[in-house]
């Protein structure tokens, strides 16, 4: 059996991308395998391919495969690499969904705190050599007894409330499947609830996937029913929010921050007007970031791949119904 694994370089260091494959590779000790960092040596090598590993999958890639039956990516989300031919495929497509559970979550905390503490404009100030506390005191506040409102509440958003909880704040959150209850969350509501439960948030966390319900979830309107001086924090997707829509509310200061890590077009351009926005904290797409990315990920790889050569079950197989 042919396993083809695809490097790519685009969210991940070189030096992770490389122990992820060194901690994958024992485990098909028995197979064929090829270890391709172009684009046309995977479109070569995958014309007699049963299995890719690898962060994404191109349609003249795709187009070259006579006999692929799995796909498994190196990330949560498949939205980056998903077109229609795939998408009606019957090849399996795995995911390593839970991997950036704590990372994630963690990110949601620090941007919180970055938010509530103004570290945005602290480190603006220090980066001018500036000593300005007034700017700062006068805006700064806490966590405890907060409103975080987190739009989709599953294992990230699950994690995230926890970690919430801990500084005495007050957490609600969708879910498209409603539990009986979630840990460290006092309300879970379906989706099409968002609205209602904007105006009461003073953080609101996207942490769901993007699907076609997803897709512009805030825009104009949904701003407009946040409270005055409540945050936004997107680790989502970039394709969630009306940029123009948020650019006007933080400038018209209806909003008191905004901390983005995912952006409409990535890499984001140099001259792009997000990073001209006030009271804005910008992550590279590094919430799921984290150096112990290889061994956690390399995990789940060995298990699907066990799985998969003696027919067993394979964990976090994508549902192409649901879009994640």
């Amino acid at each position: 059996m042919k396993f083809v694994f695809w490097k790519a370089y685009h969210l991940e260091s070189r030096s992770i991308v490389d122990e992820y494959v060194r901690l994958i590779l024992p485990a098909l000790s028995e197979q064929e395998v090829v270890v391709c960092e172009s684009d046309d040596d995977a479109a070569r090598e995958i014309a007699d391919a049963d299995v890719m590993i690898g962060w994404r999958i191109t349609p003249p890639v795709f187009a070259s495969a006579k006999r692929l039956r799995w796909v498994q990516f190196g990330s949560a989300g498949l939205n980056h690499t998903m077109f229609p031919e795939l998408e009606s495929s019957d090849v399996v497509l795995t995911t390593l969904s839970g991997v950036h559970t704590t990372v994630v979550a963690e990110h949601v905390i620090a941007q919180m705190l970055a938010l509530a503490r103004r570290l945005d404009t602290a480190l603006y100030l220090a980066s001018r050599h500036s000593y300005d506390r007034s700017k700062i005191a006068s805006q700064a506040s806490v966590l405890r007894g907060k409103t975080l409102l987190i739009v989709g509440l599953g294992k990230i958003g699950s994690s995230a409330a926890q970690l919430a909880k801990a500084f005495g704040m007050r957490v609600v959150g969708t879910k498209r499947t409603l539990p009986a209850n979630i840990a460290g969350v006092d309300g879970v509501f379906a989706p099409d609830k968002l609205r209602d439960l904007l105006p009461d948030a003073d953080f609101v966390a996207l942490l769901a996937p993007l699907t076609q319900e997803t897709n512009a979830l805030i825009g104009r309107s949904e701003l407009a029913l946040m409270k005055r001086g409540a945050n936004l924090i997107n680790v989502a997707r970039g394709a969630m929010i009306d940029h123009d829509a948020l650019a006007e509310a933080l400038r018209g200061n209806r909003l008191a921050g905004a901390a983005l890590d995912v952006f409409p077009t990535e890499p984001l351009e140099p001259d792009s007007p997000i990073y001209d926005l006030p009271n804005t904290v910008i992550t590279p797409h590094t919430a799921a970031s984290f150096a112990e990315y290889a061994p956690l990920g390399a995990e789940i790889v060995r298990q699907n791949v066990a799985a998969f050569l003696s027919g067993g079950e394979m964990v976090n197989v994508y549902d192409r119904g649901r879009g994640y």
